[in-house]
């Protein structure tokens, strides 16, 4: 499970600084030797992304269509074979009403306890 929030579109660059240091070649994944394809060593794993945002989700997916989502659903942790990556996505946050707000953190909750 990786709980982010959305910033600039993306994850924190904290959070790709890990991702870029940890999924390497040998561990995540393994070029093979005169192939443009790859060994997904990371497969039999699932993942879940909780993350936070001020943009409306929808309005994230439609008209932005969820760069960061994509980046880290599709060109990480499938790309390492990780799949099912479920995504959860909270927001707008800024200006969200407590009642909201406690729902978000319940969801979270059962999101961590399934985990």
């Amino acid at each position: 499970m990786f709980v982010y929030p959305i910033w600039w579109g993306a994850m924190p660059a904290l959070l790709k600084g890990f991702i870029d240091r940890v999924f390497l070649p040998g561990f995540a994944f393994k070029y093979r030797d005169g192939s443009v394809l790859w060994d997904k060593l990371l497969a039999g794993r699932s993942a879940h992304l909780l993350t936070t945002m001020d943009t409306p989700p929808w309005y994230f997916r439609w008209i932005y269509r969820m760069p960061g989502h994509n980046q880290m659903k599709r060109t990480i942790l499938e790309f390492c074979g990780i799949r099912p990556v479920a995504v959860s996505s909270f927001g707008p946050v800024r200006g969200a009403a407590e009642p909201k707000r406690q729902k978000w953190l319940a969801e979270a909750r059962a999101h961590g306890q399934r985990a």
